[in-house]
């Protein structure tokens, strides 16, 4: 076969994947659609993350820093330092042990190899179902005293097609699963506000 003809079949294949929907995903939850908690009045105290454990791979960045923004943001506590200086007076602490990854489905070779066997004719209609999973146990501590653990997991799914892009599912994956992790941490924080308030705010001492 003359290279022309392999050039143009290739150039055909590649607009019939196009147009059949060979590159489209779908991602779920999308970070869209998460809610983030946001509180009216913030906690009277100011919180240091001084502790970060984290094993991250498939295209996840550090993850601390976007902790920190989202915590800021939602008014849980009036201050919120990351990273901390020695000159910072803290009414708490907060450790965290993250792990992030990415998980592709588990009949990732069968499907590309029948797909590749049969000259990718089964391509618009076969769906690769990929997960992005994150995970965070955030220890909460005053001095040398832990006063209590919190752990969340989140997962996200990615269902593609074959020539769906890469770097956009990895940027999606990835930013919707930190923030579905976020958004359950900081609310079960939330939910605990009242042993928050007892436990950090500075106390008052009664002059005699």
């Amino acid at each position: 076969m003359k290279p022309q003809s392999v050039l143009l079949i290739c150039f055909s294949l590649a607009a019939l994947f196009g147009a059949s929907g060979c590159a489209s995903f779908q991602v779920q939850p999308t970070a869209a659609s998460i809610t983030m908690p946001h509180m009216a009045k913030p906690i009277p105290v100011t919180i240091g993350i001084t502790q970060t454990e984290q094993k991250v791979t498939g295209g996840f960045p550090d993850l601390v820093p976007g902790f920190r923004e989202t915590l800021t943001q939602s008014g849980l506590f009036q201050n919120v330092y990351y990273p901390v200086r020695a000159t910072d007076k803290l009414d708490g602490s907060i450790g965290l042990h993250l792990s992030a990854r990415f998980h592709p489905d588990g009949a990732l070779f069968p499907k590309s190899f029948l797909t590749g066997f049969l000259f990718f004719l089964p391509a618009p209609i076969v769906t690769y179902d990929h997960e992005y999973q994150a995970e965070c146990t955030l220890d909460l501590t005053k001095g040398n005293r832990t006063l209590k653990s919190y752990t969340a997991q989140a997962v996200v799914t990615v269902s593609c097609k074959l020539l769906a892009p890469p770097d956009r599912i990895e940027a999606e994956g990835t930013q919707a699963v930190q923030k579905l992790l976020w958004s359950e941490l900081i609310g079960q924080l939330n939910a605990d506000r009242a042993f928050l308030e007892r436990e950090l705010a500075p106390k008052l001492v009664a002059i005699p």
